[in-house]
């Protein structure tokens, strides 16, 4: 029975609840299909530029090679990174620096053992494996799309252009979007423990997944946060064997300096940074006053905004009565609403929250509070908004208003009453 807007609890529509509104139909047979395009028409343009060395991809091949050679103890020595990447690659003026944690370049040593451009397209499919793993896991949210179109969740998928960025740079960001997807499954049948050593995997993309797990420390989710703890210190001890105390002492600094806490140490931290191309915190003071504050300023205004955010994030989560996997969307865009970079293709991970609080909260389109109506609307400009890079690309720190109005929806849709909908949900 449809709520009343006089119900102060939201509520996701069931299945038999909502007659699709004609302009969300209309919306929805055209802005996913117009979206898809562009990513499948950027591939014509790119897809040569890529394959001969310019992709992201580059620096995780090299790293690869450089512990598959046994010189992992160099592996961020910014000459030995340039010369592999030279050689094995194709040559450049600058490297295209690993910043990643030690660990994550053994995930990449087998792709070293192809050309690269062979390589390129076997990560290429390996991604859109996990694509598919993916999909398949959220099909239990997912329902309600299919009721406008069968093939609506599948054209959202293509058509959501962070993902396309990631697949064609060849960046990592679809493996977190996968660990971040299994953790969810994972908390909404409350196996917490488990969910949290599979975030810890994620921990080759820590400005993300730390903060996720500093809110739960404040949310007080104890095996959550236990198993994420396990599995992130074995990873870091994993990569501090495979470096050694001197490389992990120079990764820090560099760290440190790509931050702007400490002057460079290396030429890894001084490669240039767009960061006005980056849809986070950062990005948008930098975008906003980087002409009139100076650095100092700026660093300080974003610390300040990005400790506001988290503060927040933790009070209104720590007043949700509900189940952990509840907290997980707002989390997640918490944590990359105040990561140091974040890029389109680092945005890839939002297609778990857009998705979810889409087929959540879209059917309350026809019937809702307009409350429930923002949610999904918040997760529908989400969706469009990263279309920015293809007209405002020195203005994509924009973006980062749509990822902070998600996360006030997500966090009113946790408290939501059965928000997950795992007991109506076909498995």
């Amino acid at each position: 029975m449809p709520m009343s807007s006089s119900d102060s609890t939201l509520q996701p529509a069931t299945a038999s609840t909502w007659t699709v509104p004609y302009y969300v139909k209309g919306l929805a047979l055209g802005v996913p299909t117009y979206l898809a395009a562009i990513h499948l028409w950027t591939w014509v343009f790119t897809l040569p530029v890529y394959v001969n060395g310019r992709a992201d991809f580059r620096q995780f091949y090299a790293a690869g090679a450089i512990v598959r050679s046994g010189q992992a103890k160099h592996l961020y020595d910014y000459q030995v990174q340039k010369d592999f990447q030279d050689h094995l690659v194709s040559p450049e003026q600058v490297a295209l620096p690993f910043v990643s944690p030690a660990y994550h370049a053994i995930f990449f040593a087998p792709f070293s053992f192809f050309s690269f451009r062979a390589a390129y397209f076997l990560f290429l499919i390996f991604n859109l494996g996990m694509l598919v793993v993916c999909f398949l896991l959220l099909r239990p949210w997912m329902v309600h799309l299919r009721e406008i179109y069968p093939w609506l969740p599948l054209t959202i998928l293509v058509g959501f252009l962070p993902i396309a960025a990631a697949l064609i740079q060849g960046q990592d960001s679809i493996l977190l979007l996968v660990s971040l997807v299994c953790t969810f499954v994972l908390l909404a049948k409350r196996r917490n423990f488990a969910a949290g050593i599979l975030l810890g995997l994620g921990f080759f993309k820590f400005p993300i997944t730390a903060p996720m797990a500093l809110l739960y420390l404040a949310w007080r989710r104890w095996k959550f946060l236990l198993g994420f703890v396990s599995s992130a210190v074995v990873l870091a001890s994993l990569s501090v064997f495979l470096v050694g105390i001197a490389q992990t002492k120079l990764y820090v600094e560099c760290l440190f300096s790509i931050a702007g806490f400490i002057p460079p140490t290396t030429a890894l931290a001084q490669y240039p940074v767009a960061w006005q191309m980056m849809a986070d915190v950062h990005g948008f003071v930098f975008g906003i006053a980087g002409h009139w504050l100076s650095k100092s300023w700026l660093q300080a205004v974003t610390i300040l905004l990005s400790a506001v955010i988290v503060g927040w994030t933790a009070w209104r989560g720590s007043r949700v009565q509900s189940d952990a996997a509840n907290l997980f969307l707002p989390a997640i865009l918490c944590a990359v609403l105040i990561s140091h970079h974040t890029y389109i293709h680092d945005l890839s991970v939002l297609f778990l929250p857009t998705i979810v609080l889409l087929d959540s909260f879209l059917p309350r389109e026809a019937t809702g509070m307009r409350r429930e109506r923002m949610i999904g609307r918040a997760a529908a400009l989400m969706f469009v908004s990263p279309v920015d890079i293809s007209f405002f690309p020195r203005h994509f720190y924009l973006v980062s208003v749509a990822v902070f109005l998600l996360l006030l929806a997500a966090i009113v849709a946790a408290s939501t009453t059965d928000y997950l909908g795992l007991q109506s949900r076909p498995a």
